[in-house]
């Protein structure tokens, strides 16, 4: 089975979401970000394939450990992945806009789950 986590906190909240992904996809929101919603579901089997498939091409496995600025900001935007593949894990945070490339495509899986997971790109 495969997974993926993904946190984001800023001064408007915080949100959680986890995909669980063996024969089915199933996920879960958690959120008290106002402009988000909390949500449970299943991905179809086309959709599951269209997730898959930005994970693979964000490469989550390829990224650092972190990505921080120099300065330590107080209130800072802060995210943080962690992925398991087969009996591996893979796990990178950060913070404002220090972000991996690719990092758009996770957003883009997260958003075949959740259309308001744009919110992440700003």
């Amino acid at each position: 089975m495969n997974r993926l986590e993904y946190r984001f906190s800023c001064l408007d909240g915080n949100y959680f979401f986890v995909c669980e992904m063996s024969d089915t996809a199933v996920f879960k929101i958690e959120t008290d970000i106002p402009e988000l919603e909390n949500k449970e579901g299943q991905l179809d089997d086309e959709k599951k394939e269209a997730f898959i498939k930005e994970l693979k091409e964000a490469g989550i496995e390829r990224w650092e450990r972190n990505y921080h600025g120099d300065s330590a900001i107080e209130d800072a935007v802060k995210w943080y992945v962690k992925y398991n593949e087969d009996d591996r894990e893979y796990v990178s945070d950060g913070e404002e806009s220090f972000e991996p490339y690719n990092y758009e495509h996770l957003i883009r899986a997260l958003m075949i789950c959740d259309e308001k997971a744009e919110y992440f790109l700003i």
